[in-house]
């Protein structure tokens, strides 16, 4: 089976954010099958794109699958025009190259953006090519839920485009129970929606991991230690963490550290400045190989985004490598994780929003070290259980296999 996989964002472990995709793709060819992973350079680093060949399109092959990386870049910190034109451009660009790619028996795209659906919908209704369509964020209506999209026009229009994109698939994945009932209210009757979240790196993040050598090198010796790892960004909501810092400026055992970059890092980093906390550090974006060290160094897994319901649906990343490294998590938000966590006594959350609750269960995680180390073995335990690289990347290739078999006649 030939499988086209389309992923703006593809990364690989050489990289500082998610390796769903590779992870994926790079079991399914063990298992047989031939991966083509179309993508853009965005998240690649120079060594990935040290061994390619072309210009417009790059090309190299990592762990058995064939990269085509076109040559769109995007940061985090570009503007909305910036941004949009990203989208446009690798839209474009894609859906010319599904046209040229040969001997694909089916496509697998994977959001966001939602733009995605565009070289699907090419290959659908050019090449007759099936495609299965994977949601990590249910667009459009996170963006109008945060006012980044306010236009009532071009809020009817994508609406209407995601309703066409989940029509076309063969089938949806969805990586939140969540989600799936945001897809089923506006997808077809018996449309197929499966649940698979994202998985823990359960070898790469681990609770043997030694820990010691950053805090003394980073001088958070016996200080009691939060880290939030990911982009910094409207939607991540790294204010709560600078009014946290802010409520225990006074008690120099806590200390606050922010991992990642974004837009919202200027203002973030400006807010601490006004406020002269001294209790938070911001270090910006660490090698994926490097993150095991900082999460043993921590005490505490902080998992935070913004005051807006839709997102208490996330599955992101940092959430299950949390896990995986078997570290208490504390959420600012409820939902599924919460109820997750909490059933199985690996962390907390909280009511969204609520940071009186949020500084009330941090004071209790940072008085009770015995607390901790219980919660982060239950923690590492329902990785293991539950969140399994394997067996959720074959979930989602007998999904991709039972639609070759139907269109086959199989």
């Amino acid at each position: 089976m030939h499988i086209l996989y389309i992923h703006q964002y593809f990364a690989t472990p050489r990289g500082h954010t998610g390796t769903r995709s590779y992870e994926f793709a790079r079991r399914w060819v063990a298992a047989g099958h031939c991966v083509t992973m179309l993508t853009s350079v965005a998240q690649l680093t120079q060594e990935d794109l040290a061994q390619a060949s072309g210009r417009l399109v790059r090309r190299f092959r990592i762990d058995g699958i064939e990269v085509l990386a076109l040559n769109v870049p995007y940061q985090q910190r570009m503007d909305v025009v910036r941004r949009a034109w990203a989208f446009l451009l690798f839209m474009v660009l894609a859906g010319w190259m599904v046209l040229r790619i040969k001997g694909v028996d089916v496509v697998y795209a994977t959001s966001t953006p939602l733009t995605i659906g565009i070289p699907a919908l090419v290959g659908r209704y050019l090449c007759g090519r099936r495609y299965v369509f994977e949601v990590r964020d249910v667009w459009p209506v996170v963006p109008i839920a945060m006012g980044f999209i306010r236009n009532r026009l071009l809020i009817s229009m994508l609406e209407w485009f995601e309703r066409l994109v989940y029509r076309k698939a063969e089938s949806v994945v969805a990586l939140s129970p969540g989600m799936e009932a945001c897809i089923r209210k506006v997808s077809p009757p018996g449309k197929k929606v499966v649940v698979v979240p994202n998985c823990c790196d359960t070898e790469r993040f681990r609770p043997d991991v030694d820990g010691a050598k950053v805090r003394h090198g980073r001088g958070w010796q016996d200080r009691f230690v939060c880290i939030h790892v990911g982009a910094i960004g409207p939607t991540n909501g790294l204010m709560a963490v600078v009014r946290a810092a802010e409520r225990f400026k006074n008690d120099p055992d806590y200390l606050f550290v922010l991992v990642g970059d974004g837009s919202e890092r200027p203002r973030l980093s400006a807010e601490i400045e006004r406020l002269g906390l001294s209790n938070i550090q911001v270090l910006g974006n660490v090698p994926k190989q490097k993150l095991p060290e900082l999460f043993a160094a921590a005490d505490v897994s902080l998992v935070i985004f913004a005051n807006v319901p839709i997102l208490e649906d996330n599955s992101a990343n940092k959430f299950f490598d949390s896990l995986s490294a078997g570290k208490p998590v504390l959420l600012n938000y409820s939902g599924w994780q919460r109820d997750l966590i909490e059933s199985a006594g690996a962390g907390f959350g909280c009511k969204q929003g609520n940071d009186a609750e949020f500084h009330e269960k941090l004071q209790r995680l940072s008085e009770a070290p015995e607390l901790r180390r219980a919660m982060g073995e239950c923690a590492r335990q329902l990785a293991l259980d539950r969140f399994s690289r394997d067996d959720l990347a074959t979930q989602v290739l007998e999904t991709i296999a039972g639609v070759v078999r139907t269109h086959a006649g199989g």
